[in-house]
């Protein structure tokens, strides 16, 4: 049967999205929240026609997703350009990058699948910069877009959120990929990037005012704790605000020289902890809730190795969700063991 309404529960939570095929074992799920009655659009009647509707899902995905690699490898030709131009104080063609930047920006991109999709686990890490620049500059203007910023600030935001790191080109190549821990000068010469990435880009044309600060206020924080000028909350652009959870987020679904990948939903269940007096909890809040919204009826892989479908989310808790494993039901607000490895 296929929904042709929302389902909601008492409290106004979306349990299935119009247009879901219920499966018998959802019949349970609806019990549960007491649902009695569902408006149905058309019913599946045979196996075949279950198999094709899976076959054009799947198939549909798989060529968008193809489409977005192939514009992504494109422009990381240009950010990796870009890059070694930086280390030679050469200008940098702002133009080029808006032009391999604008298809990546499409509103179709802005959905969980693709960026969660971005993260870096490759071993070859001296390819993880540009790689994590090109992915900070997408998310950025994900965030800038749920935000309700127009086209414009979109594609500013982006370019920021690609060049937030280009400091780090005058940062020796040695203490960059330092696979062991930073000495106190390591550590002091390597959050001297934003200022060398502001002095880099304060005269550059097509950059913005907004785009060159949130390069040297990216590491700033409403509390006053980050560098390189202590600054709080207002006193830190709002472009700056969204470039820092974009980067939060993609550094941490990435695989490092010193630790494993985090999952999107751990990710985000530690920025949820770590951002509290910290980052913009406005910005934090709306990332969470967008980045999770969609889930319903999405298939994952638990640590424990379990895979189950996501068919309930409770927005205090979006990261933990209801979940279908076989024939039960498992709740991971009360399953503090369990969370979400991978989503399929």
């Amino acid at each position: 049967m296929k929904l042709n309404q929302d389902v909601k529960s008492k409290l106004g939570g979306i349990i299935f999205k119009k247009g879901t095929v219920l499966q018998s074992i959802d019949k349970e799920v609806l019990e549960a929240f007491g649902v009695k009655e569902i408006e149905i659009e058309e019913t599946i009647n045979t196996k075949e026609q279950k198999v094709e509707i899976e076959k054009e899902r799947l198939k549909s995905q798989s060529e968008k997703k193809g489409d977005f690699k192939e514009l992504f490898n494109q422009a990381l030709k240009v950010v990796e350009k870009i890059f070694k131009l930086a280390q030679g104080n050469a200008q940098i063609p702002i133009l080029d990058l808006r032009k391999v930047l604008q298809p990546l920006l499409d509103e179709k991109y802005a959905q969980f699948k693709y960026l969660s999709s971005l993260n870096y686990i490759s071993e070859d890490y001296i390819k993880y910069d540009s790689h994590h620049a090109l992915s900070v500059g997408i998310i950025s203007s994900a965030i800038a877009k749920w935000r309700g910023l127009e086209q414009g600030e979109r594609m500013q935001i982006a370019l920021a959120g690609v060049l937030h790191d280009i400091g780090m080109s005058r940062i020796p190549v040695d203490i960059i990929h330092n696979k062991g821990p930073l000495t106190y000068n390591e550590y002091a010469e390597i959050k001297k990037h934003t200022l060398y990435g502001y002095q880099i880009l304060k005269d550059t044309k097509g950059l913005k005012e907004g785009s060159v600060l949130a390069v040297l206020q990216h590491h700033e924080r409403g509390d006053g704790s980050g560098y390189p000028l202590g600054l709080k909350n207002d006193q830190i652009h709002q472009y700056a605000k969204i470039v820092a959870v974009a980067d939060i987020f993609h550094a941490m679904i990435s695989k490092r020289s010193h630790r494993a990948e985090y999952s999107p939903y751990q990710a985000i269940e530690q920025i949820i902890v770590d951002s509290f007096g910290k980052l913009d909890p406005v910005i934090v809040r709306m990332f969470t809730n967008k980045m999770t919204e969609f889930a319903n009826g999405t298939k994952v892989v638990l640590n424990n190795g379990q895979e189950g479908t996501i068919v309930f989310i409770d927005q205090k808790h979006p990261t933990r969700p209801l979940i279908k494993v076989g024939q039960s039901i498992l709740n991971l607000i009360n399953e503090n063991e369990l969370y979400i490895k991978k989503v399929l």
